[in-house]
C-alpha cells in the first residue's frame, strides 16, 4: 500500500532530475520608449538586464529576470500651446519562458516599476506608478556565451520599451 504513494514520488523526483538549471546571464539593451500618448514623441532609454535559469530541459527553459532602464535622451513633448520634454525609468522583475537553442523566442511576464517627469513651458510634473508587466523577444547566440536579442515590453499602461540588446550567458 505505502508502495503506491512512494513510487510515483520516486518517479518524479528522477524526471526532475533530469532537467537542470541553465545557470546566469547578463545583457545590455537601447531603444524607444514609446509612449501611447498624444503629444508624446519616444525618449531613448538604455537598459541592464540580469537573469538566472531556474528550470532547463532541451529546447525549453524558465528564468527568473530583472531589468533596470533610464533615459539616455528625452522625448519631446508637444501640445498646440507650447513644447517640452519628458523622460522615464523603470524596474521590473519577471518571469520569463524561452523556447529555442541558438535561435529563440521569449515572453515573459511580471510586475514594473516607473518614475516618469515632464516639463512643459517651464513646469515640471511627474509621477510614480507599478503594474502588471509583459512582453516578448526573439534571440540569436552567436556562440554558446553571447547572443543579440530584440524585445518588445509593456513597461506602464501606455508605454513600450522597443530595444535591441546583448547578452552574455555563463
Amino acid at each position: 500500500m505505502q508502495w503506491n504513494k512512494v513510487m510515483p514520488a520516486l518517479l518524479l523526483c528522477g524526471c526532475g532530475g533530469v532537467a537542470k538549471a541553465g545557470g546566469g546571464y547578463l545583457g545590455v539593451s537601447l531603444g524607444a520608449m514609446d509612449a501611447d500618448r498624444a503629444g508624446f514623441d519616444d525618449a531613448t532609454n538604455a537598459g541592464v538586464l540580469a537573469g538566472y535559469e531556474l528550470y532547463t530541459r532541451e529546447i525549453f527553459s524558465a528564468a527568473l529576470e530583472g531589468e533596470l532602464t533610464g533615459t539616455v535622451s528625452d522625448g519631446d513633448l508637444k501640445f498646440s500651446a507650447g513644447k517640452g520634454s519628458w523622460d522615464i525609468d523603470s524596474r521590473a522583475l519577471y518571469a520569463a519562458f524561452r523556447l529555442g537553442e541558438r535561435f529563440y523566442m521569449k515572453v515573459r511576464y511580471g510586475y514594473a516599476w516607473t518614475d516618469s517627469s515632464a516639463s512643459l513651458n517651464g513646469s515640471s510634473f511627474s509621477d510614480s506608478d507599478s503594474g502588471l508587466s509583459w512582453g516578448g523577444a526573439a534571440g540569436w547566440m552567436f556562440t554558446e556565451n553571447w547572443g543579440a536579442q530584440l524585445d518588445g515590453s509593456l513597461v506602464d499602461s501606455d508605454t513600450t520599451y522597443w530595444n535591441a540588446g546583448i547578452q552574455y550567458r555563463f
